[in-house]
């Protein structure tokens, strides 16, 4: 079923997870260690207590303090939240502030004694339940999730060289720890995304559509050295149609301490599918037709601020079918709490234009509003927050079989 995907996934997870000497790593960093702690020994604190188990701030650009010229092995790129204060003060974490320090939630003798944020998942409890509960206490961790929503437009074989489709997109991406799995460097992730396009019909019927992606996969973050994962990508696509796709995606670059990353991209066909349509508005003809997800190689250079929090990739390739490939994407906060991403993917068809590349062709443009939830905030970064976007019409193209 997974043909000569299996492969390409077993090399990428070979590489990424236990070539250990190509790895430079924060075997120091308490925060990396703590992600190792099942969630069920999680540590209870008081109602208003906070904790942000996945955070960490970095030098702001203009310090003149380095932590690579510090003794002992520490990241290079991440600042560890814990600063010991006295031998029974800590302080877990916290922002920075012009002068560098960073101020934050101090326990004293197991208390909370300051907090920034009492939302209700930062092992606090909710209302009712603050003096205990016979029945469990839900307890949602709102900081492994992030909520996007905005419009999309795109085209493809599946519009037979028709008008584009353009719509609504709405979704979320999860992702926390696999403690116990890869030394508790290992994370995993799922998401979802949803769209909702031709409103108002297209030349070829008057049904709209309705598409929903599933994404769910593994990753490893580094701080400096090889990273990568594998997700497995889902569609259903309701239209003049009903089409279930699978295909395979996977990940692999090199992350410099100049905050710069470049690697590669790959998606490969993993299940595909026929369907019997009726084309067009008058006198429809059935059709029947086999489907299948593009294979897709995708070079990509990646640029991230930690300062400011923008994030930007280019990218180019080749498909399976010897298409070219061009693409970025873009993400920047507003606020604290919101941000804006924008992608572009461009699929250049073999197929001349004086054919059939009109029907070839293959694009599609998103714009989202990005919503954090909980404590997190648009400048945090954890090693557990989703390698991948979910699965879209922008890593997930379709053509005949």
């Amino acid at each position: 079923m997974f043909r000569n995907s299996k492969r390409v996934v077993f090399a990428v997870f070979l590489s990424v997870f236990w070539v250990q000497p190509a790895l430079v790593q924060a075997q120091g960093n308490p925060l990396r260690e703590s992600f190792t702690a099942d969630d069920s020994n999680r540590i209870e604190f008081e109602q208003q207590g906070v904790v942000r188990p996945a955070s960490y701030v970095t030098f702001q650009e203009e310090a003149t303090e380095s932590v690579l010229n510090q003794a002992e092995e520490v990241d290079p790129l991440r600042v560890d939240d814990q600063l010991t204060v006295d031998p029974n003060t800590t302080v877990l974490e916290g922002d920075v502030i012009d002068s560098g320090v960073v101020v934050g939630e101090t326990i004293i003798d197991g208390g909370i004694v300051e907090g920034d944020c009492a939302t209700g998942f930062c092992a606090s409890r909710l209302g009712i339940c603050a003096d205990g509960c016979l029945i469990p206490c839900p307890q949602i961790q709102w900081e492994r999730y992030t909520f996007f929503t905005g419009v999309n437009a795109f085209t493809g074989p599946l519009n037979r060289g028709g008008q584009g489709s353009f719509g609504f997109t709405e979704g979320f991406n999860y992702g926390r720890n696999l403690a116990g799995v890869g030394q508790g460097r290992m994370s995993a992730q799922l998401g979802m995304r949803a769209t909702q396009t031709n409103l108002s019909g297209s030349d070829v019927t008057n049904e709209d559509r309705k598409q929903i992606f599933l994404t769910a996969g593994v990753f490893r973050r580094a701080d400096w050295g090889l990273q990568g994962g594998a997700v497995v990508d889902y569609l259903h696509d309701d239209w003049y149609y009903d089409l279930d796709l699978v295909q395979v995606r996977t990940e692999i670059s090199w992350n410099y301490p100049d905050s710069h990353e470049f690697g590669i991209w790959m998606a490969f066909d993993s299940d595909h599918a026929r369907t019997h349509s009726a084309v067009g508005k008058v006198n429809p003809t059935m059709v029947t037709e086999e489907w299948e997800s593009t294979d897709l190689y995708a070079f990509f250079l990646r640029k991230s601020c930690a300062s400011t929090g923008i994030s930007g990739r280019i990218m180019g390739g080749f498909t399976g079918n010897k298409d070219g490939l061009l693409g970025l994407d873009f993400t920047a906060p507003i606020t604290e709490k919101w941000a804006i991403e924008a992608n572009a993917m461009y699929l250049i068809p073999e197929e001349s234009s004086a054919t059939t590349g009109y029907s070839e062709e293959a694009w599609n443009v998103g714009f989202n509003f990005v919503y954090y939830p909980g404590c997190r905030t648009t400048y945090d970064l954890d090693y557990d927050r989703p390698l991948f976007d979910v699965g879209s019409n922008g890593n997930f193209f379709v053509d005949r079989k």
